[in-house]
């Protein structure tokens, strides 16, 4: 009788366990940052920072210095390091110089000495020293429980987005469906080393992965930036999963003032969901038209999470989180789902 308490016990308590993957991104450095107290009490196992957590157009390295600074004497980015891993990439505001946003940025590697620095990659990471950027993979948990984080770098070897032309910019300003930039029809993002360096991580063993991208995968070619102005990469990207058929594959994005789920039929051989995370603290945007959109985008959506329930039959819980944490939407999917036929 024992004996059988116990075994229930252990079904119980492995019916509990999980591991929470949250992220977020869009920040004003210098103001309030409400959004950590439930971040911080939710615990995390990992966090991950998806640029623009400066607020900034920097003309030097100074301003970026001084950005940092102002960033650093807020408390709850510091708690969160305490509990939960932290791994962070960057975007526009926290790469740029000059308005160089992309591999023509003459001072990317000090922006990348101190961008790794100021967020604690140890002395002896990878990161320092790549070719192909500041990409990252990281697996936490153990066999049959793993869970692969991904971080792409799509800055460091990007190519430039051009505008429209000014008549153009003020009539799309009042049209929220059409945005600033017009394709990059041959325009890299990734580079080939890094695109070598993702088919490798994407063959390690896991039984989930996130891919983490700066900038939205699922999107509409509609002037705002994301994969899909970068035609020949959204292709790529295509190819290569289609190649792998990687199983139990997600994925997380930021660069957006609105939270969404989207998702498509064209990468894998099962449905690729992508979660949106929204802006930290910088407000909102109104939501354009997307034909990716699962159900509605939330402008109150403060960051993204992806729960991973470890029982007989796994599932993943996707979830939009407001300003107390609290879930504004979710999508709730088995691990056998996601599996390539």
């Amino acid at each position: 009788m024992l004996g059988a308490l116990l075994l229930l016990l252990t079904a119980t308590t492995q019916a509990q366990q999980s591991t929470r993957v949250a992220f977020g991104c869009c920040m004003d450095h210098s103001s309030r940052q409400d959004v950590w107290d439930a971040v911080n009490h939710a615990q995390p196992e990992v966090f991950v920072f998806l640029g623009n957590t400066l607020d900034v157009e920097a003309d030097d390295m100074d301003d970026l210095l001084d950005a940092y600074e102002v960033f650093n004497r807020f408390r709850g980015p510091r708690v969160l390091r305490r509990g939960s891993a932290v791994m962070s990439v960057w975007n526009k505001n926290d790469y740029s110089i000059s308005g160089h946003a992309g591999k023509t940025n003459p001072q990317r590697y000090a922006v990348r000495n101190h961008f790794l620095t100021f967020w604690r990659e140890p002395a002896t990471s990878e990161r320092l020293f790549q070719e192909h950027g500041i990409a990252k993979s990281v697996i936490f948990g153990n066999e049959p429980q793993r869970v692969q984080v991904v971080v792409l770098d799509g800055r460091w070897n990007r190519d430039e987005l051009e505008q429209v032309g000014w008549m153009e910019r003020q009539t799309r300003r009042f049209n929220a469906d059409l945005g600033p930039y017009q394709p990059n029809r041959a325009g890299d993002l990734l580079g080939d080393k890094q695109w070598q360096w993702l088919k490798e991580q994407l063959q390690k063993p896991a039984e989930v992965r996130i891919l983490l991208s700066a900038t939205p995968v699922l999107a509409p070619a509609n002037g705002y930036d994301s994969w899909s102005m970068f035609p020949k990469e959204q292709d790529r990207l295509k190819s290569v999963l289609q190649e792998l058929q990687p199983s139990g594959l997600i994925l997380g994005v930021g660069d957006r003032l609105f939270g969404e789920f989207s998702n498509d039929d064209d990468y894998l051989s099962y449905p690729l969901w992508q979660v949106t995370a929204g802006s930290i603290n910088l407000g909102s945007d109104t939501p354009y038209s997307s034909v990716y959109r699962d159900g509605q985008a939330y402008e109150e959506s403060r960051y993204g999470q992806i729960e991973v329930i470890w029982k007989e039959q796994p599932e993943l819980v996707l979830t939009l989180r407001d300003v107390d944490g609290r879930p504004l939407d979710s999508r709730r999917l088995t691990l056998s789902e996601l599996q390539s036929n």
